[in-house]
């Protein structure tokens, strides 16, 4: 599968993100995709709006987003996309 635009792989390593409230996932989804967009540079730098820059700290801040959480469901992304495929070399 290839994804054309930031937003959807953003959304399809992310959006299934538990972080317990929907909110959260969503802003997950938009920080990757914009992180991605404009690859590296800085949240500030990337971000389009100082509430955009906000957001993203208190996402990063929230002791209810654990670094678990979000890795794991990068994981289950990748693991979703190997399955796709009946050979992968490694």
């Amino acid at each position: 599968m290839v994804l054309s635009d930031c937003y959807s792989w953003a959304n399809e390593q992310f959006g299934h993100a538990r972080l317990g409230d929907p909110r959260r996932t969503r802003r997950l989804v938009s920080l990757a995709s914009s992180l991605a967009q404009h690859a590296g540079l800085s949240i500030v730098k990337s971000s389009q709006s100082t509430a955009q820059v906000e957001g993203a700290y208190r996402l990063i801040r929230n002791p209810s987003v654990s670094p678990q959480a979000i890795a794991e469901a990068g994981f289950t992304a990748t693991v979703r996309a190997c399955e796709a495929h009946p050979l992968l070399l490694a």
